[in-house]
This record gives C-alpha cells, sequence and structure tokens, in this order.
C-alpha cells in the first residue's frame, strides 16, 4: 500500500491534485532530504498535515544531497518508502533537481510547510528558503513553519551511523566539545572582506575520456577510443576560483601564451569576481596538461604535457615586476602558486618576499621539475603548505616524519607556519613556536586527487591570514580537500555552501 503513495512523475501527481481541488481539498507540501528519518521529522509531518487535507512530501535525490561525508545514508527509494509508510503521508515524490523551486511551481501547493529552523532567512545556509518561499506565494500559496520538538539527522548519523575509523570519530567528538559547526562557518564567511591576490601559472588541464580496446596487432600499444574531451581551468587560476567563492574580489595574476583561443579557454572558466591580469609569454604557450582517462572507471592511462621547461623571457618578467609593483600593495595578502614551470623567476620571488604584506606559499613538484622545485627557494613566507613528498625533498630527510621535516623547514625557512598534508594519512600544521596539530582525513571516497592541494592551499592560507584558532586549520583544510577529491580534475571548485554543510554534518 505504502509504495502505492510513491509517484513516478510530476505529471501523474499534477492530475491527482486537480482531482483534489475540485473537490475543495487543500494541498500541503514538504520537502527535505530525511535522512535518516527521526521523530521530529515524524513530528514535522504531523503539524503540516494539519495545515491542509493532503500531504505532499518531496525527496531530495541522492545526487542532491550535499550533507557532507557518507551521505546520504540510506538511498533516495528507501528514503522514499519509508515516508510512504507514514499515515500523515499521502504522495511521495523524489526531487531530481537541486532545490523545490520547480516542483513548487508544477505542483502549486496551498501551503509550503518547513521547519522553524528555516524561519529566519540568516540562518539558512542554502539560501534557497527564499526562492521557495517566492515560488509558492507566485500563485497565491504561502509558505508555512511548525514549532515542533526537533532533532538532528546529522547528530544521529554521527551517533550511531558514522562510518569514520575510530580514530577519526574520536578528533571529532573532542572537536565538537569545542567549536560548533556555527562558529567555524562565520569564520570562513569573514573572508568576505579579505583581498587576495594569487600568483602562479596558469595550467589549462584537459580530460580525454577513452575507451581501451586491446594491444594493436603488430605494436606494444593499448589502442582506445576516443569518447569525449573536457578542458579545465588549472593552475593559479583554480586556486583563484576556489577562493573566489569565499572572497568578494580576488585578483589573479598568471602566465599564459599568446593564442587568444587559449585565453578564452582560460578566462571562460574563472569565477565572475576573479579580475585576471595575464603575463602573456610571446615565446611559449599556455602550460597545457591532457590526461588521458579510462572513461568507465576514470583510471588514469597516460599524461601529455605541452610546456616549456626554461624561465620567461625578459620582456615578459620585466611586466611581471612591473605588474606587481602596482598590485601588491593594493591586496592584503599574496597567495603563490608555484608550479615550476618557469613563470616565477629568483628575481620575481625575491619581489614577492619582499612585498606581500602577507605571503602564503604553495610549491609544488611534478614530472617536469622533479627535485628541483623546492619550497626552500623561498627565504620568507608566512605559511606554507605542501606534501610529504615536497617536504621530504626540500628538508633533505628522506625518511622523516612529517614533524621532523616540518620542524626542520621552520628552521631553515623565516616562516611562521608550516602545513604538510600527507595524502590519507590527513594533515600536520606546526608553527614556529613548535606546536603540531594532526588532523586525519575526512575523505569518505576518493574519485580524483588532482587539485585537492590547490584546494587545501586556497582555503588555508585566508583561515591563517585571519588568525583563525591553529587547530582548526588543518580541519578546514581536509574538510575542503575531501570535498576536492570527490570532483572530477578542477571541473567546479569547492563550493563555500557545500563546504558549510560539510563542517555542519561533522560537527553536529
Amino acid at each position: 500500500m505504502s509504495d502505492q503513495k510513491i509517484e513516478r512523475s510530476a505529471d501523474a501527481l499534477v492530475k491527482k491534485l486537480e482531482e483534489y481541488r475540485a473537490a475543495g481539498r487543500k494541498i500541503a507540501m514538504c520537502h527535505g532530504v530525511f535522512d535518516p528519518i527521526h521523530p521530529g521529522h515524524i513530528l514535522h509531518l504531523q503539524a503540516a498535515k494539519r495545515l491542509g487535507d493532503v500531504l505532499i512530501v518531496s525527496v531530495t535525490a541522492d545526487r542532491y544531497v550535499n550533507k557532507g561525508p557518507w551521505r546520504p545514508v540510506f538511498s533516495e527509494r528507501l528514503r522514499a518508502q519509508s515516508l510512504a509508510s507514514i499515515g500523515d503521508v499521502d504522495h511521495v515524490i523524489i526531487n531530481d533537481a537541486p532545490s523545490a523551486v520547480d516542483l513548487i511551481r508544477t505542483l502549486r501547493p496551498d501551503s509550503y510547510v518547513k521547519g522553524s529552523d528555516y524561519e529566519d532567512p540568516a540562518q539558512d545556509l542554502t539560501g534557497k528558503i527564499g526562492d521557495e518561499a517566492a515560488a509558492v506565494e507566485e500563485f497565491g500559496g504561502r509558505i508555512e513553519f511548525t514549532h515542533e520538538e526537533s532533532s538532528s539527522s546529522s547528530s544521529l548519523i554521527n551517533k550511531y551511523f558514522s562510518t569514520y575509523p575510530e580514530e577519526t570519530q574520536s578528533y571529532l567528538e573532542k572537536l565538537r566539545d569545542k567549536y560548533s559547526a556555527e562558529e567555524v562557518i562565520e569564520r570562513l564567511q569573514a573572508f568576505k572582506t579579505v583581498r587576495p591576490i594569487v600568483i602562479g601559472e596558469v595550467i589549462i588541464d584537459e580530460y580525454c575520456y577513452v575507451e581501451p580496446l586491446a594491444k594493436a596487432p603488430r605494436e606494444s600499444v593499448i589502442a582506445s577510443l576516443y569518447k569525449s574531451i573536457e578542458s579545465f581551468a588549472g593552475g593559479a587560476a583554480a586556486t583563484a576560483n576556489h577562493i573566489a567563492g569565499y572572497c568578494d574580489e580576488v585578483t589573479l595574476v598568471g602566465m599564459i601564451g599568446p593564442d587568444p583561443a587559449e585565453r578564452a579557454i582560460v578566462e571562460a572558466r574563472l569565477a565572475p569576481n576573479v579580475r585576471f591580469l595575464p603575463i602573456v609569454t610571446s615565446d611559449r604557450q599556455t602550460v597545457t596538461k591532457r590526461r588521458f582517462l579510462d572513461r568507465a572507471h576514470l583510471t588514469k592511462l597516460f599524461e601529455i604535457q605541452h610546456l616549456e621547461m626554461g624561465k620567461i623571457n625578459g620582456e615578459a618578467e620585466t611586466d611581471f615586476q612591473r605588474l606587481l609593483d602596482e598590485e601588491l600593495p593594493k591586496h592584503d595578502m599574496a597567495m603563490v602558486n608555484d608550479f615550476g614551470h618557469g613563470f616565477l623567476t629568483d628575481s620575481i620571488r625575491t619581489k614577492i618576499m619582499d612585498d606581500s604584506p602577507f605571503l602564503a606559499l604553495n610549491t609544488q613538484t611534478n614530472s617536469a621539475n622533479l627535485g628541483f622545485n623546492m619550497i626552500t627557494n623561498y627565504s620568507r613566507a608566512d605559511y606554507c603548505c605542501i606534501d610529504l613528498a615536497e617536504a621530504r625533498m626540500a628538508s633533505g630527510a628522506q625518511h622523516s616524519s612529517p614533524v621532523e621535516c616540518g620542524h626542520r623547514l621552520l628552521n631553515s625557512m623565516s616562516a611562521d607556519s608550516f602545513m604538510i598534508t600527507t595524502g590519507q594519512a590527513g594533515s600536520i600544521y606546526q608553527l614556529e613556536s613548535g606546536e603540531n596539530f594532526e588532523v586525519p582525513a575526512l575523505s569518505p571516497q576518493v574519485i580524483d586527487r588532482v587539485g585537492a592541494g590547490d584546494a587545501f592551499f586556497a582555503i588555508t592560507s585566508p583561515w591563517v591570514f585571519l588568525n583563525n584558532p591553529s587547530d582548526l586549520t588543518g580541519f578546514i583544510g581536509n574538510s575542503v580537500g575531501a570535498m576536492q577529491v570527490a570532483i572530477i580534475g578542477n571541473r567546479d571548485p569547492v563550493d563555500a555552501v557545500a563546504l558549510y554543510k560539510f563542517i555542519t554534518s561533522v560537527l553536529k
């Protein structure tokens, strides 16, 4: 019987609602994730039914549930079936959209019913409640709020359904005792007024999706069938896009080649509030890295890089120096992504170190510069962020622990703080004072590691600049990293609202 309440299409439900209206019956509608269903949900649905004669409940589809790690716990099918088994619910429909706005306009309920925690629009992290209220009011309906006793799905999941390792759960329990999600989110929202300038190589990341076939009969090569290709703005452009979701204005100074088509690719993929100031190199193309992936499993097969190995020419370097003279004084902080592809020469590095009011530094070792692009090419930084392999190479300590590597680098560089990321082992944040803060990884699944370091660096840099609690720095970075590894390449930046939901879900 309960399965008969589950509607397969909005069109079919609309016809039933027309019959209800013809009989003079009022329609109430609730919408949410309902993962898992708990007593607070039951009370909310009972109160919603009292506001109408017929109660419709729409359920967010799995792919739009954006509540943090391991969510949803229960599939859209199970959530819909559970709701349909509740006596006060008359119809259930799965909403395959990021918000309920379009479904509200289609179903035209008399009352759209939300819990009291949505009554203050300022407390709505998604910002969607205003759009939903406007949608229901378009045709004379109204938004209503219930005030029943409530509880938190996230709290229940963290207590009874968490699939994090015991060490991670213990860490999060201690963090919950010290900080609230609201406090952490408020600190992140303070990024809005920070004025960062991002400096580094712009990279076009190309993902070419193929279907592997078989070994060629007369060659020692595996043939692949081309399927599709997409391009992302990578390198320093990815860092700028990440931080643009948190700061009102971001400046990007990056190296590109003279080809207008390459510039168009980059500019089309930059966030609207990123002001791009390109340094055009007449003698080299924009760094482009094409990765070939097995489309079925997203496994990387091989990579082709288009780049020049030497430093930029004198004319480009002069233009770069002049631009830094103009721009560095206008910004609160400089965020440097040094990928070691010749853009950041010794004289440019010196200028950045001398003139940056606050310097956040990330250098990266890759297949084109292995062993050469060390963070020790810089003698000063306020905040450094690199991975463990890079830290071991830079400190000359191949088998040392992250803490030992960090202390060596802090002693050899004039740096106030050092972050070392260690993949699935998490991260370690070290201060000049000798304090260490270790944070376990928070990644529920890894789809693609490309861009995770850039995302981590992008969001932790203004966090450190604003003197936020040091014991939260790794937590913020690991949260961002956990979200980024679930995204293909640099297809999308880590969205601020999604990050706030992630933090809320693990700190409830």
